[in-house]
């Protein structure tokens, strides 16, 4: 087993030691896991003197345990995933077990004087997104408002009681994607993730300003959110089909169609037609102008009968016409 040990007192001390440990030779800001430990990299970037945005995105190679030691700061860290983890409380420590149970992707605020261990096994991939607020970037909202300071103290207990619960919002879930899976054929720059780590920060304390603990995200039911994406992704591989209705698909997650709806469309700023339609048109995009098939055999595939309804969304969304680069 490989184990790392460190804290989250200062960004650069913090990026060199798993230089040292990881990547000695890199050149980048991205530090790479030998082949023998990971496939991947951690990256860490200053979004301000007193705020970090730190990126894990990566598969394990071999058992890895980190232990982050406890400060006697009262940092905050925020931390972004989409892969599963159990969690028991060990003294002044969190202890976290990777596990291969469903996560939609969920995110826990967490106090820097508590210590936490994680232990990774060998062949988990691991993505997520960590932000570190320093006490000096915390102290002026707590003295602006007291209200903000009771809220966030109670946002943190409720995080760690329920540390399975909470889920990423539609925003949170897209930032969090184009955090940990961008697009390096396109986007390479630090400004990049900063301007990303920015937004999702804001995220946070919108939650904090308006946090009612007896409506909080935390007691959202976090079986139902895993039925909505397992319908997502029963949408996503059955583009070739008719859509079968909200009231199957309501079925097929065993909830009530008004429950279905509602939450399926809080977490996709969609509705679930919409959703298919939108993946549908994605599909029919890659179809024509990456696959080169004609426009009326992907519509025969996707079930378009009417062709001037296709053409007219297609247009909509892409702005370019489904046939404006070939021919009919």
């Amino acid at each position: 087993m490989q184990q790392y040990s460190f804290d989250f007192s200062d960004l650069d001390k913090l990026s060199n030691y798993f230089r040292d440990q990881l990547d000695p030779e890199g050149t980048d800001v991205c530090i790479h896991f030998p082949p023998e430990i990971g496939e991947g990299y951690l990256s860490y970037y200053k979004i301000s003197p007193d705020v970090y945005l730190l990126i894990n995105n990566y598969k394990a190679n071999d058992d890895l345990e980190f232990i982050r030691n406890p400060i006697n700061e009262n940092d905050v860290i925020l931390h972004f995933r989409k892969y599963a983890l159990t969690h028991s409380l060990d003294n002044e420590s969190i202890v976290s077990n990777y596990s291969d149970t469903y996560t939609p992707g969920n995110m826990r605020c967490m106090d820097a004087t508590r210590g936490e261990r994680v232990l990774i096994p060998k062949g988990a991939e691991i993505r997520s997104t960590m932000i570190v607020l320093k006490s000096s970037y915390t102290k002026s909202y707590f003295m602006k408002n007291n209200t903000t300071a009771q809220n966030l103290n109670t946002y943190i207990r409720h995080s760690h009681q329920f540390i399975d619960k909470f889920y990423l919002s539609y925003r949170q879930s897209v930032l969090f994607d184009q955090i940990v899976t961008p697009a390096y054929d396109t986007v390479e720059n630090e400004l990049y993730f900063v301007a990303r780590g920015i937004h999702l920060l804001e995220t946070f304390w919108k939650d904090i300003i308006k946090f009612d603990s007896d409506n909080s995200p935390f007691a959202i039911n976090a079986n139902q959110v895993g039925s909505i994406y397992k319908i997502s992704h029963y949408l996503e591989n059955n583009l070739f089909e008719p859509f079968v209705g909200v009231d199957q698909l309501a079925v097929m997650a065993h909830m009530s169609r008004t429950n279905f709806f509602n939450m399926f469309k809080e977490i996709h700023d969609q509705t679930p037609l919409e959703y298919f339609n939108n993946k549908r048109l994605e599909s029919a995009y890659t179809m024509v102008f990456s696959e080169g098939l004609a426009v009326k055999e992907v519509m025969n595939m996707l079930n378009y009968s009417n062709s001037s309804k296709f053409r007219k969304a297609f247009y909509n969304k892409f702005n370019v016409f489904p046939d404006g680069l070939l021919s009919k």
